[in-house]
């Protein structure tokens, strides 16, 4: 088991009382025990640690917490995602290419590619070194996955997109499936416009389960780097999106609209067609997004408007009832000086 300072030096912080404290594992605040490492959130300086059986806490650098043991950080959150990966690191699903895997035979794999059970593996599609392929994966032609990706069991990927380094994408996705085009004829009648274009996602993105990234129409779906997908996600077609963006589940963006880098969106959120949203915005759960906005804010609402307008105006309509209430009364004294 490591000591408490070599837990200090993996997380790059300073350790206070018995660095030879030997930590089995990191545990959820007050479950906690006496070999056991938990984090205390920065700005929570004012937490009573007195019942607590932890060993040790990671805490702010800056914080006022007394207690025997102590590893001081500038981000306890990011430390504690450190130190999880690190008690408990990624055991590989499968092992080598199993036999009842489908891969084709001009498809090239890197070094220490594993594929598991009844995955498929297209035409001319490059597999990285290090990357997994869990089983029932559907890999089409023409893909290209990048090192150390890891794509979890009934994936789909479709023909002609391409998967930067280090990218995780969850049971059920499906990368490049057609956009939602359609003609109209005269008698108005849906007719099907072909999607030819590609995806392309950057090295360090996470596509969460059940989302769908569709494929252009004849240009370019983008994930820039490191971005992150909830499940249940929908891009559009044409979409670009900036790097370390961040999108949670059950949101739907529609086709050829631009989302800047750092961009971070709550659950629900619907955006509209051929906008762009600036570097830096936050968009609030169940808000609709109908037109650009072009610099960094914080919006909420339907339609969208800058979160302190949309705060006032829910006030109002919260006392919808007793205006209108109000407003019978004025009405009836108005009438009644009238009369006179």
């Amino acid at each position: 088991m490591p000591e408490l300072k070599e837990i200090a030096a993996l997380v790059g912080g300073e350790w206070r009382g018995d660095g030879a404290l030997e930590i089995s594992g990191i545990q959820a605040l007050h479950r906690a025990g006496p070999h056991d490492i938990a984090f205390v959130a920065r700005g929570r300086a004012d937490a009573d640690v007195s019942a607590l059986r932890a060993g040790a806490l990671i805490v702010a650098a800056d914080s006022s917490i007394a207690y025997a043991n102590l590893v001081l950080v500038a981000d306890p959150h990011l430390a504690f995602a450190r130190l999880l990966a690190h008690f408990h690191p990624r055991r590989p699903f499968w092992q080598g290419i199993a036999a009842s895997a489908c891969v084709a035979a001009t498809a090239e794999m890197g070094a220490g590619v594993s594929i598991g059970p009844c995955a498929f593996v297209g035409e001319r599609s490059r597999v990285g070194a290090g990357s997994e392929i869990h089983s029932g994966a559907v890999i089409y032609h023409d893909v290209v996955i990048g090192r150390d990706c890891l794509i979890y069991a009934n994936a789909v990927i479709r023909e002609n997109v391409a998967i930067g380094d280090n990218v995780i994408i969850h049971p059920g996705a499906v990368i490049g499936a057609d956009g939602f085009g359609f003609g109209r004829t005269a008698e108005g009648a849906a007719v099907k416009v072909p999607q030819v274009g590609r995806v392309i996602i950057g090295n360090g993105c996470e596509i969460g389960a059940n989302t769908c990234i569709d494929r252009s129409t004849i240009e370019e779906t983008v994930l820039e780097d490191n971005v992150k997908l909830d499940n249940l996600v929908q891009i559009g077609h044409n979409v670009h999106i900036g790097r370390d963006s961040a999108i949670s589940a059950q949101t739907g963006i529609s086709g050829s609209t631009h989302v800047g880098a750092q961009v971070i969106m709550g659950g629900q959120v619907g955006v509209a067609d051929h906008i762009r949203i600036a570097d830096g915005v936050m968009i609030a759960a169940k808000s609709g997004v109908t037109g650009t906005i072009k610099s960094r804010t914080i919006v909420a609402g339907i339609p969208h408007q800058e979160i302190g307008e949309w705060r006032k105006n829910m006030v109002l309509a919260r006392n919808l009832a007793a205006m209108r209430e109000k407003l019978r009364l004025l009405e009836k004294k108005i009438a009644k000086m009238e009369e006179k």
